[in-house]
């Protein structure tokens, strides 16, 4: 994952849950991830090198998990 700005762009071995544990402190937020990219995300367990995602700002609602 590379971060610019509010985006990251995917890489080999990237999956929404490690990004949203980078971003929010909890894998769960994946969900704020994939409904953000909606447009672009099929599948949540199919993401794909070169593809670049929206990250939602933190609104704080982070848990633990």
């Amino acid at each position: 994952m590379i971060r610019t700005g509010s985006a990251v762009i995917i890489r080999k071995g990237d999956n929404l849950w490690t990004i949203a544990r980078r971003n929010y402190g909890a894998g769960i937020r994946y969900t704020t991830i994939f409904d953000a990219n909606r447009d672009q995300i099929r599948d949540p367990d199919l993401i794909f090198p070169g593809q670049v995602f929206k990250v939602p700002e933190d609104d704080g609602s982070a848990t633990d998990g």
